[in-house]
């Protein structure tokens, strides 16, 4: 028995430092994650301290989206609690592009394109449509880091929602999806060159005796061909601030060049209710 306490003892501290090592997550409306422990919940704030620290800190509930804790519950806080929405009435006509999702070779990492593709799309609209008042897109995405509404974390939001955060009537949204294909193809050369053979002289008349000839040589060469093919398909989806959508199509562009995407964007674009107003 004298042998089984410090095993005992030791499994003991061992438990207790993996219950320690999990955190609990603060997600801010900033977009800024918080790992530690959230000590207590008011109706104002709440009372934190940061793992491997002692300080605690009072964070308003207002700048709080959700709080994950360590045992796996989450917490969400009311959204009309951080953003205050807008008068429908003041949404009209106006409408925001919002960073369309990039998958390029079943990678989906390029925060690059998915800006500028919304930054194109806006252009395609912007200068299409009539009677409407188009977002900047800077303008966009600044409410969108404001209101939290980050990577992994706008799918918790309804459309709706999300018009009534940037203050329009109209979200587009959607996906460009492009996978690049090899073709390796077989490729024949023919060259042709001439050689003169003059047998003809002048006699003491001044005509031309004998003849002149001419005799073609052909070379031909093989070599391989590799091109880069590109399959593009775009969705595109247009959401009102009741969070009916209003368009939804699917096209998959007839070209094969890397930019076809381009060329597709703005045939949905002439397809979509917007485009006409």
């Amino acid at each position: 028995m004298k042998f089984l306490k410090p095993a005992l003892f030791f499994l003991f501290l061992f438990l207790s430092n993996c219950l320690l090592a999990q955190n609990d997550i603060v997600l801010k409306t900033n977009g800024d994650e918080m790992r530690g422990h959230v000590t207590k919940i008011n109706d104002k704030d709440i009372q934190f301290i940061y793992e491997n620290e002692t300080l605690e800190y009072n964070i308003p509930i207002s700048e709080i989206i959700k709080i994950t804790f360590s045992s796996g519950r989450i917490e969400y806080f009311d959204k009309e609690e951080k953003v205050s929405f807008q008068n429908l009435e003041d949404h009209h006509n106006k409408v925001a592009i919002l960073p369309f999702g990039y998958i390029k070779d079943l990678e989906t990492s390029n925060a690059t394109m998915t800006k500028k593709i919304q930054l194109e799309t806006y252009t395609i609209f912007k200068y299409k449509a009539v009677n409407l008042q188009f977002q900047d897109p800077n303008t966009t995405n600044s409410l969108l880091i404001k209101a939290g509404l980050i990577n992994n974390n706008i799918e918790g939001y309804t459309m709706g929602e999300i018009c009534n955060i940037l203050g329009v009537e109209y979200v587009v949204q959607g996906l460009v999806s492009i996978e690049r294909s090899t073709v390796t193809g077989f490729s024949n050369t023919q060259t042709t060159k001439k050689d003169h053979h003059n047998n003809a002289y002048v006699d003491r008349r001044g005509h031309i005796v004998g003849d002149i000839s001419n005799n073609n040589r052909s070379n031909t060469s093989s070599f391989n061909t590799t091109t880069q093919n590109y399959s593009t398909n775009i969705t595109m989806n247009i959401y009102t601030d009741k969070g009916d959508n209003v368009f939804s199509k699917e096209h998959s562009s007839f070209w094969q060049t890397e930019d076809a995407y381009k060329i597709t964007l703005d045939f949905l674009a002439r397809k979509t209710p917007l485009f006409k107003k």
